[in-house]
């Protein structure tokens, strides 16, 4: 019985950890789209893309801890997101490429890079219309 009962509370440990590590993980990858979100939605507005992100080294655009930047509480305040905006390298001047890297306890962090391309600004137009060009997890 003490076998059973010790080994019951051993595979206890071991499916809690793993559920703890699963949400680390999803809190991560969706504060690092946040912070993509919080990058585009400040390109939004900025007619010359060409000063927004003028180092092909990248530009920092958003970067804080969480619960500052979306002004909210009740977001794990260890969480903090680092967004950069990137030339596009083919020299377009309506494709930027937005990377945002979020971190939290225990050294966990994920990133997220995404491509997007605006319509051209006008004189006219005080937000710029945004296409997502491509998406990936790293």
């Amino acid at each position: 019985m003490l076998a059973i009962g010790g080994s019951a509370a051993l595979n206890m440990m071991t499916e809690t950890t793993i559920a703890a590590n699963h949400r680390d993980a999803l809190q991560l990858l969706y504060s690092a789209e946040a912070g993509i979100d919080l990058g585009i939605s400040r390109l939004r507005t900025n007619a010359d893309w060409g000063a927004a992100a003028p180092d092909p080294r990248g530009t920092t655009l958003v970067q804080g801890r969480l619960t500052d930047l979306l002004q909210v509480t009740g977001v794990d305040p260890r969480l903090s997101v680092t967004a950069w905006v990137f030339p596009d390298p083919n020299g377009d001047p309506d494709v930027l490429i937005l990377q945002a890297v979020a971190s939290g306890g225990g050294g966990l962090g994920r990133a997220v890079q995404v491509t997007i391309r605006g319509a051209p600004a006008t004189l006219s137009a005080t937000v710029r219309n945004i296409r997502t060009i491509s998406w990936r997890e790293r």
